[in-house]
């Protein structure tokens, strides 16, 4: 499934590059939420950041998680009502939690489902500069963006079950985030998150929150860790999912409804968490998970989350099952043709081939000129022993995060977001266009590339792939014909520019439709 040479591992392998908008409904109730009871000003909360309120229930129930439901009504700025729910926190204590998107007054409504108690409260969301959630960038959503915001340009990161480990020190953890900080990653792929992968040589030492059956002590230590990466700014990707291949995921329809529903009233109001249903591969090579159970589990979520956060499935490369299905925002595949660039690039991974430098600078940039964002892996052995077989900075193979963070730091000096892959515009090599602007063209081997323009005279820039700071000035063109790289060796980018600035209305968004002409 996997070669070295980009023109074969990835040319081949492009198809439609897709981001659905993260249009999702709030559920509706028909009455206008009264004043705050106290006439208290409201407490303020930054907009995407978290509004939590506690309650006590002095009821004793014999399962809490299962006797009754804290249903909360939130009525937003604009009127339109949202429909969500508490959860049990231990003892006594509930919890409701909320993420607020529109500025201005939230009044709500919370009441247990056994008439034992009800609060109504109200806060004021306020601007913050937390970043908007996480999904589809709204302006061209081919690439990752924050709803209401700018685009991203993902660098991710994967890393094994250990992560969230109370057998993993603190300190230790603490150490490899500051590292990774300061390597510019802001996007961490983990292994055993949510569920553990209970297998030999995979999650089975690591003893990570046990989150099924429901303990909300469990939840509460895996918070902490989230509640860090949201403060470092930090996305996260759950390679297992809300289901984790080998894990302890529950198995009646009832069961599975129950942990959707309390894993989404502590965790939904995260804005830096993207949603997978199910991990590793639930459909491929020996199935553990039927496509319509898959299908069926992807609704449920989708149903029960109000917040519209971008949802998927893990897959591998190939025919994508479920890229028209109503319940899926994006694409996670171990290949270029989603939008999340998984399993894709891992170098250091027993099942992948070993890179050299320039196999992977090479393929990083063909995986973006398809507008995947891509999830990089320093391995030593498979997906569950993670960065470096250890997670220590010091095991680090640093050179091959300089070499993808040369890619990334090049394509942040471009308007990428503005752009879309065009391969219908090149002979060779892979093309990222917003036309009539700006047409941006990378050949992993030197070779003449005539470029399809419209109508005008393009400034011709060649870039040194190698360096991207080595950029030769070519004069001008008005056909985009016959560009030569400046020398016979190694792989180039030539960018054709206009001088007018792109827009980013999404009216010149053309999927990836297939191989270079």
């Amino acid at each position: 499934m996997f070669t070295r040479r980009p023109s074969v591992f990835l040319a081949r392998m492009i198809r439609a590059c897709w981001l659905l908008p993260l249009a999702l409904p709030l559920a509706g109730v028909p009455d206008a939420l009264a004043a705050d009871a106290d006439g208290d000003t409201p407490v303020k909360v930054g907009q995407w950041e978290r509004f939590e309120h506690a309650l006590t229930n002095d009821k004793r129930y014999g399962d809490p998680y299962r006797d009754v439901t804290l249903n909360v009504t939130y009525q937003r700025p604009d009127g339109t009502m949202v429909a969500f729910w508490g959860f049990h926190d231990g003892g006594q204590t509930w919890r409701i939690r909320f993420m607020p998107d529109q500025l201005g007054t939230w009044r709500y409504r919370a009441a247990f489902s056994d008439g034992s108690g009800e609060t109504r409260g109200a806060f004021e969301c306020v601007a913050s500069q937390t970043p908007g959630l996480i999904g589809a960038y709204e302006k061209n959503p081919i690439w990752f963006g924050h709803k209401g915001g700018d685009a991203v340009l993902i660098r991710g990161l994967h890393v094994g079950d250990r992560f969230f480990a109370a057998n993993w020190p603190d300190d230790d953890r603490r150490a490899f985030l500051d590292w990774a900080q300061e390597q510019q990653y802001n996007l961490l792929s983990i292994a055993s998150h949510y569920l553990n992968r209970d297998a030999p040589t995979r999650g089975r030492d690591w003893r990570t929150p046990r989150l099924w059956p429901l303990d909300a002590a469990e939840y509460a230590k895996m918070e902490v860790i989230l509640d860090d990466l949201a403060q470092r700014r930090i996305l996260i990707f759950p390679f297992g999912g809300f289901f984790a291949r080998q894990s302890n995921y529950p198995m009646r329809p009832a069961d599975q409804e129950l942990y959707i529903r309390y894993t989404l009233a502590r965790l939904g109001a995260y804005w830096n968490v993207l949603f997978n249903v199910a991990g590793p591969e639930p459909n491929v090579r020996q199935p553990w998970m039927a496509q319509d159970e898959v299908v069926r589990l992807g609704r449920l979520i989708r149903k029960h989350d109000p917040f519209g956060h971008a949802l998927a499935v893990h897959n591998s490369s190939g025919k994508e099952p479920y890229k028209d299905s109503d319940w899926t925002t994006y694409g996670v595949l171990q290949g270029p043709k989603t939008l999340l660039a998984q399993e894709t690039l891992w170098s250091g991974n027993e099942n992948h081939p070993r890179y050299s430098d320039a196999d992977l600078r090479r393929n990083a940039f063909v995986i973006h000129m398809c507008a995947a964002s891509l999830v990089f892996a320093d391995n030593s052995g498979n997906s569950s022993s993670g960065f470096s077989g250890s997670m220590a900075p010091a095991d680090r193979k640093q050179k091959r995060h300089d070499v993808i963070r040369a890619v990334w730091d090049f394509f942040e000096t471009t308007d990428f977001a503005g752009m879309t892959p065009r391969p219908d515009l090149v002979d060779r090599g892979h093309c990222l266009a917003a036309p009539g602007r700006q047409y941006l063209v990378y050949l992993d081997e030197p070779a003449t590339v005539n470029v399809k323009v419209d109508k005008g005279e393009y400034r011709v820039q060649w870039i040194n792939a190698r360096d991207t700071s080595d950029r030769r000035d070519a004069g001008t063109t008005t056909d985009g014909r016959e560009l030569v790289p400046p020398d016979n060796g190694g792989d180039w980018l030539v960018q054709l520019d206009s001088g007018k600035a792109i827009p980013r209305p999404g009216e010149n968004c053309r999927p990836c439709s297939g191989e270079s002409p």
